[in-house]
């Protein structure tokens, strides 16, 4: 009997271990690095480029950072399974397995590896790589409301069943896929969610028949997108993914890798780093621009290659003496969020520039809560009232929760007060802050519930990282006589913004888009102007204004 029970714990030792072990028993068909038949293949890879009807405009791009019901991985894993634990714990993780009976194989590795599997579903879908980034989905909120899903035509040609694999997730998902008709990969694209998105210049490179601007247009009317940030590789030695070097953090967050002066690199680090810094957000003020020592090539730095996930952030860490300081900046970056580090395994080891990213995919919440605010920020020349106005929208067809639609806020670091939001008309609301004073520090967050249980806040990680602005001044009709300035407001405008000077009367105006075209010109000769921006581009538009003693102002609109 005992030789029985001995024989029985040996058994169910050698099934844990084989549980255990991540099934690397054949190497990878494929490296993240195009192979050299697909290297002679791309230059003419944009001929089998697909087509369909672009979605319903308007068109919004979702920001990784912004509400999102799941992760998609596949398996075989390219992740440490203790990843997997972590996400499962947080949100849905779907698991593209091939064929069927991986799921049997996979589902015992997780169990053995305290994986909660109750919040695990395995698609069966072919693909023929991890890198769930590159072939995923991008995910849009077409003009009915509605989630969907733009595809593109993937740059690796000799993996079809990765490029073929969004058809079958957006089935699994049940919403619309639209095909647009570049060649692109997804670590090649980050997007803010107000229309700004940012590649490095392979997507020109792969997209000979386009322009910038032909793409710009197509991503337009597919993407929404209004700036589409074509950047230099700074790396310069490898498959120029801007998920390799930078991560838009939020709307006017980046975080840019730096590496030593004495690396050959540090000049395109630096141009990069400056061209966001000098750059203007959708919001109207300048890139917070974060770096993280990366120096890779001789230690495995991979810091910019993090997932955002809700309110969570996931890094990869390598065990290099600049772990620490990397967790310390998305700290100091991410205020509020909950940073896990993600130690590489033996079976999955991080790249320089290739890790945790670049093999994972965030799914949309296709019910989501969704909030678009153009917030006050920085130095603000107020009227009387302070009006917030935001656009809320439930995409689950849910009501809001009338008494949970709020604007919180607080003035000169005092107690956090709330006020409701009123309803306006489609889908907008809006409320007005007691009075300010001139220099009164405002901090102030949105929140927004509805009765499917959902609830969201902008900026999404709310009390801890507020929008702030400064009073600057109130009541323009009480400005000194001899004060010489230009006052625009409000500003973010919808339908038309209110240029005034103080004293002299304004002669001309001159309004310039972000690349610099002439947009709009007029003479005057009066000192307020009501200025019709309700047929402008949603965005940021710099403003040239002469008064009548000769003086010219520079000041920005944004246009919501």
């Amino acid at each position: 009997m005992k030789r029985y029970f001995t024989l029985l714990l040996l058994i169910i030792f050698c099934v844990v271990t084989y549980a255990q072990q991540e099934h690397y028993d054949v190497k990878p068909k494929f490296t993240h690095y195009p192979t050299s038949e697909e290297r002679m293949m791309l230059p003419t890879w944009y001929q089998h480029t697909r087509s369909s009807t672009p979605p319903t405009a308007p068109v919004t791009a979702l920001a990784e950072f912004q509400p999102m019901g799941g992760v998609m991985i596949a398996y075989p894993l390219g992740i440490p399974v203790n990843l997997v634990a972590e996400l499962s714990f947080l949100t849905k993780v779907k698991v593209l397995v091939y064929p069927a009976s991986d799921s049997i194989t996979a589902k015992n590795y997780f169990l053995a590896s305290g994986v909660n599997t109750d919040n695990v579903n395995f698609w069966v879908i072919n693909h023929d790589s991890y890198w769930t980034r590159d072939y995923g989905p991008w995910f849009i909120i077409d003009g009915n409301d509605q989630v969907g899903v733009v595809d593109f035509t993937y740059n690796r040609p000799q993996r079809p069943h990765d490029d073929a694999a969004l058809q079958s997730v957006v089935n699994k998902m049940g919403i619309e896929r639209y095909e647009m008709p570049i060649v692109h990969t997804g670590g090649n694209y980050m997007v803010d969610g107000y229309g700004t998105a940012a590649s490095t210049e392979l997507v020109l490179e792969e997209n000979p028949n386009q322009s910038a601007s032909s793409i710009l247009s197509i991503t337009h009317d597919y993407l929404g997108i209004d700036n589409y940030m074509y950047l230099d590789d700074p790396l310069g030695d490898y498959i120029e993914h801007i998920d390799c070097w930078g991560k838009f953090l939020d709307v006017d967050k980046v975080l840019i890798g730096q590496v030593p002066t004495s690396d050959s690199r540090y000049n395109d680090y630096e141009a990069v780093a400056n061209t966001f810094a000098n750059a203007l957000t959708p919001w109207g003020n300048h890139y917070q621009v974060y770096r993280v020592y990366s120096p890779g090539r001789y230690n495995v730095t991979p810091f910019t290659n993090s997932l955002i996930l809700n309110d969570h952030v996931f890094v990869p860490l390598a065990g290099s003496q600049w772990d620490n300081d990397a967790i310390t900046v998305y700290q100091n970056a991410m205020p509020g969020y909950t940073i896990v580090p993600i130690h590489q395994s033996h079976n999955t080891p991080w790249e320089n520039t290739d890790a945790l990213h670049c093999r994972t995919h965030e799914l949309a919440d296709v019910g989501m809560l969704f909030i678009k605010h153009y917030p006050l920020l920085g130095n603000q020349d107020l009227p009387n009232t302070t009006t917030i106005e935001t656009e809320i929208k439930a995409l689950s067809g849910a009501a809001l929760v009338s008494d949970s639609t709020l604007v919180f806020y607080r003035i000169n670091n005092g107690n956090w007060q709330s006020i409701p939001l009123q309803y306006v008309s489609n889908a907008t609301y809006q409320t007005v802050l007691p009075t300010l004073q001139a220099n009164d520090e405002v901090d102030y967050y949105i929140l927004a519930k509805d009765e499917s249980g959902r609830r969201s806040m902008h900026p999404l990680i709310g009390p801890a990282d507020p929008h702030h602005f400064t009073v600057h001044s109130v009541g323009i009709t009480n400005r000194p006589t001899s004060e010489k300035e230009i006052v625009v407001y409000p500003n973010p405008c919808d339908n038309q913004c209110i240029i005034q000077d103080a004293h002299f009367d304004i002669r001309t105006i001159q309004v310039y888009d972000i690349f610099g075209k002439l947009i709009y010109q007029n003479a005057f000769h009066q000192d307020k102007i009501n200025l019709n921006v309700s047929q402008w581009t949603p965005g940021v538009y710099n403003m040239v204004v002469t008064d009548a003693n000769g003086d010219t102002y520079h000041r920005k609109i944004v246009k919501r």
